[in-house]
């Protein structure tokens, strides 16, 4: 089992979120940076069982509610459709995400 935990704390833009992105699952240069692409490389990108860990979604700033929603769709839909992917949401101690949960 591969585990790969996106910690969301330093993302301040659409552009980070993409970069990050990009460097974790060692995107090719041509990544367009949205969603779209992200789903292209990502839907059979995994060839064993592996557990996404999803940490510190609240920090990313409230501006970018719309890109969350859309990236928590898509995790939820690559869990879904690729029996190897396993998504988790570490909750912050403080913070309920109840809303978010996939």
């Amino acid at each position: 089992m591969n585990y790969v935990t996106l910690d969301f704390s330093g993302i301040k833009s659409l552009w980070t979120l993409h970069e990050y992105f990009k460097e974790i699952f060692q995107l090719p240069e041509y990544y367009g940076h949205n969603m779209d692409a992200l789903w292209d490389c990502l839907l059979y990108y995994f060839e064993t069982p592996t557990t996404i860990v999803l940490k510190n979604i609240r920090k990313i700033p409230a501006e970018m509610s719309e890109a969350v929603e859309t990236m928590l769709a898509l995790f939820n839909e690559l869990q879904q459709q690729d029996e190897n992917i396993t998504i988790q949401i570490e909750p912050d101690l403080n913070d309920d995400i109840s809303p978010f949960q996939v």
